[in-house]
């Protein structure tokens, strides 16, 4: 029988931005190309599915992809650039979850040049693991990480069908939920405030501002965060702030 789970992306995306709450690393540079890997984060933002401890929400968040799992998961390590053959696809299949584990230091590359970066104190913890989404077509049987000669590395690989699901909309006609590829974000995006509540911010607010100058864009120097004003999905009622970008 199949297997119905949260969109793996979701959950990684979750998981990272509650990461990143706790490390307080707005001044750090993050190791993995997040604005790649996060379907539908605001770039720089890590917005995708925050919605904070509320444990029974991070299934129901509306347009978050209904995914079903259609074969049984390979597992399997490789050194260098391979190809984790995983059989033709089924009937139904519009991706490959894949589940990489860095056994070395580097940068892997998947086939839609997304790419997740690795260091030496990243091995044995959880910073060197990632989730990610592979779109198939009726010739995929598995999938090719690009990586420099001797760099070794797991993945686990199942091919998933995924159902895109709608945005919901409150009484003053807004829309909420997390941004869908290809659709765009809603007029409410889910998110962590700073205190660890979910709920929404307003999507025109969390984008910064762009450089004055054509000199201050080359100099590209950090902004100061700005303070969002995070709401429950009815757009009014405040239960914390976000920390935005400049």
């Amino acid at each position: 029988m199949n297997d119905v789970r949260i969109d793996p992306q979701f959950d990684r995306a979750l998981r990272e931005v509650l990461l990143e709450q706790v490390r307080n690393s707005s001044q750090q540079k993050p190791r993995k190309r997040w604005a790649l890997l996060l379907a539908g984060a605001l770039a720089g933002a890590g917005m995708l599915g925050g919605v904070g401890a509320a444990a029974a929400g991070f299934f129901s968040l509306p347009g978050v992809p209904a995914t079903t799992v259609l074969a049984s998961p390979s597992t399997a390590v490789y050194s260098g650039t391979a190809t984790a053959d995983l059989g033709p696809a089924p009937e139904g299949a519009t991706g490959i979850e894949v589940e990489l584990t860095c056994l070395t230091a580097g940068t892997f590359i998947f086939p839609d040049g997304a790419n997740v970066s690795c260091t030496a104190a990243d091995l044995g913890t959880h910073g060197a693991w990632s989730k990610y989404v592979v779109s198939v077509d009726p010739s995929t049987r598995g999938v090719t990480i690009t990586t420099d000669p001797g760099n070794k590395w797991q993945i686990t690989g199942t091919y998933i069908s995924q159902v895109p699901t709608e945005w919901k909309v409150n009484a003053k006609g807004e829309t909420y939920g997390v941004e869908v590829p290809g659709r765009g974000a809603p007029d409410l995006i889910a998110v962590i405030a700073t205190n660890g509540a979910a709920g929404y911010a307003y999507t025109n607010q969390m984008k910064g501002t762009d450089p004055a100058s054509p000199e201050e864009a080359a100099k590209n120097l950090p902004k100061p965060q700005r303070e969002i004003p995070v709401y429950l999905s009815d757009g009014t009622t405040q239960v914390g702030v976000f920390m935005a970008p400049g």
